[in-house]
């Protein structure tokens, strides 16, 4: 986030897309927030990284990565759908989720995060937390969490 003494610039906004409900409100406030000010709007999808349970990485063992990274191109064409007339650029990545959303909103100077909650509770956000707690917590620009 670029600040002057008396005002905020939004340059860049970074929408993380994982193609749940909430993440399509994410990319109606990134194309609402963004055209206003002028900023870029990218849409990012994560296509998590899988440890393949054979030492041998031979065509059987790349088929759920395939696949995984088909699903994540259907995502980001779906959240361009919800983009409509906004103007978006979209960007997919591998590897872990909240780190890559970290980095490559630093690599791209994101002056903003946008993305959808999943809504994790009790157990379970205890012991695995969430993307978005991740992102929250470990961003160094602002980030919107949108349920």
């Amino acid at each position: 986030m670029r600040e002057d003494s008396d005002s905020v610039e939004v340059k860049v906004i970074l929408v993380a897309v994982d193609g749940s409900d909430y993440s399509e409100k994410a990319v109606q406030y990134g194309c609402a927030i963004g055209p206003p000010l002028g900023a870029e709007v990218i849409l990012l999808h994560v296509v998590p990284r899988m440890v393949s349970a054979t030492p041998y990485h031979d065509t059987m063992s790349d088929q759920p990565f395939l696949a995984l990274q088909k699903v994540g191109e259907d995502i980001l064409a779906r959240a361009k759908k919800v983009a409509g007339p906004c103007q978006v650029t979209d960007l997919i990545d591998h590897g872990d989720p909240a780190a890559r959303i970290i980095e490559i909103a630093d690599e791209r100077e994101a002056d903003l995060i946008i993305m959808g909650s999943r809504g994790l509770s009790g157990i379970k956000r205890l012991f695995v937390g969430s993307i978005s707690d991740k992102v929250t917590n470990n961003a160094r620009c602002p980030v919107m969490v949108v349920r």
